[in-house]
C-alpha cells in the first residue's frame, strides 16, 4: 500500500482521536470513552504498521507522537491532587450540574412539592405536626411555645443541618432502590420543612424560623436538590440504559452520581460555617436574609458560569490544532 493510499484510508480515524484529545472529560459519557479507548487501538496499530513499511516517512512521526498523547491520556495518573481538585471544582462540576440539570431541578420538585403538602396540612390542622415531624424535632418545637425565650437557635439549627445532611446521603444512595426511597427522601424533608414553617407562622414566629434556616439552608439545601439528582441519574440509567448494556449503563450513571455527590462536600463544609457563625449570631435579621440573598447569587454565577469559558478555549484551539494538522498532510 502506498503511503498516500495508507494516509488516505487511516486519516480519517486520526482526525477523530485528534478531536477527542481536545475535549477534557473524556470519562464523562461511556460512549466518548469507549469510542477513545477504540480509536486509540486502531491508530497504535497503524502506528506499527508504518513503522514497518515507512519508518522514515513524516506520517509514521505524526503517528507517533498521536499515540503518545493518546497513551498519556489514558494511563496518567492523577498525582497531581491539588490541579485535579481545582479542575474538578472549577470545571467538572459545574458543567456536569447543567448537564444534569434535569435530573436536579426534579429533585427540587419533589421536595418542593413535599413542602407545599406539609405547609398546608399544618396550616389548617397545627394539630397535624406532631403526626408528621420525626422525634428529635418534636422535642424541640411545639406550635404553643415558638417565640423568642422558647427558641435555642444553634440547637435548631444545627438539629436541621444534622437532618439535611443524612437526607442528602439518603437521596444519593437511594438511586439504587431504582429512585423510590430517593423521592421518599426528598418528599420527607419537604414535607419537613413545610410543617416547620406552617407551625412558626401559626405561633406568630415566621421571621424567627426563616431567619435560622435561610443563612445556611440556600446552600444545605440545594446540596441536598444536587444529591437528590445524583440519585435520580443513577435510578434512570438503571431503569433505562438506552443503547448501552444495563451495567454499563449503570457504570456511567454510577460516574455522573458520584461526580455530583462529591461536589456538594465543600457545599455542606460552607453551609456549616454560616451556620455556626451566622446563625446563632445577633446580627439584625435582615443582615441574615442579605447573607442568604448573597449565597444564592454566588451560587447562581457559580453554575450557570464555571467552566463555560475553559470549554470555548479548548473549542478554539482544537480548530487551530485541525488547521494544521491538515496543511501538513
Amino acid at each position: 500500500m502506498l503511503v498516500q493510499q495508507f494516509q488516505a484510508r487511516r486519516g480519517p480515524t486520526w482526525q477523530k482521536l485528534e478531536s477527542l484529545l481536545q475535549e477534557r472529560n473524556l470519562s464523562q459519557t461511556a460512549d466518548k470513552f469507549t469510542q477513545f479507548v477504540r480509536l486509540y487501538r486502531g491508530v497504535a496499530s497503524d502506528l506499527s504498521y508504518a513503522q514497518t513499511f515507512y519508518p522514515d516517512h513524516p506520517v509514521t512521526e505524526y503517528l507517533n507522537g498521536l499515540v503518545s498523547v493518546a497513551h498519556h491520556r489514558l494511563y496518567r495518573r492523577t498525582s497531581r491532587s491539588y490541579t485535579t481538585i481545582w479542575t474538578f471544582y472549577s470545571r467538572i462540576f459545574p458543567q456536569t450540574f447543567r448537564q444534569l440539570s434535569g435530573y436536579i431541578f426534579a429533585a427540587t420538585a419533589l421536595s418542593l412539592i413535599g413542602a407545599l403538602y406539609g405547609y398546608m396540612l399544618v396550616l389548617m390542622q397545627p394539630i397535624q405536626a406532631y403526626h408528621l415531624l420525626p422525634p428529635s424535632f418534636l422535642s424541640q418545637f411545639h406550635p404553643n411555645q415558638a417565640g423568642p425565650h422558647a427558641v435555642d437557635s444553634p440547637l435548631i439549627s444545627s438539629i436541621i443541618m444534622t437532618h439535611n445532611i443524612m437526607v442528602a446521603l439518603m437521596a444519593f444512595v437511594g438511586g439504587i432502590t431504582v429512585g423510590l426511597y430517593t423521592a421518599y427522601a426528598l418528599w420527607q424533608n419537604g414535607m419537613i420543612l413545610g410543617v416547620l414553617a406552617a407551625l412558626f407562622q401559626t405561633s406568630g414566629r415566621a421571621t424567627v424560623f426563616w431567619s435560622l434556616i435561610v443563612p445556611h439552608g440556600v446552600t444545605e439545601l440545594l446540596a441536598i436538590f444536587i444529591a437528590g439528582g445524583a440519585g435520580l441519574r443513577l435510578a434512570h440509567k438503571m431503569v433505562a440504559p438506552s443503547h448501552l448494556t444495563r451495567p454499563a449503563a449503570f457504570r456511567l450513571g454510577a460516574l455522573d452520581a458520584v461526580k455530583l455527590m462529591l461536589g456538594t462536600v465543600p457545599m455542606f463544609m460552607i453551609a456549616g460555617t454560616i451556620e455556626g457563625f451566622v446563625t446563632p449570631s445577633n446580627i439584625p435579621v435582615w443582615m441574615k436574609f442579605m447573607v442568604a440573598g448573597l449565597t444564592g447569587l454566588i451560587w447562581v454565577i457559580y453554575f450557570s458560569s464555571a467552566g463555560r469559558r475553559s470549554s470555548s478555549r479548548f473549542r478554539a484551539a482544537k480548530v487551530r490544532r485541525d488547521a494544521s494538522s491538515s496543511d501538513s498532510y
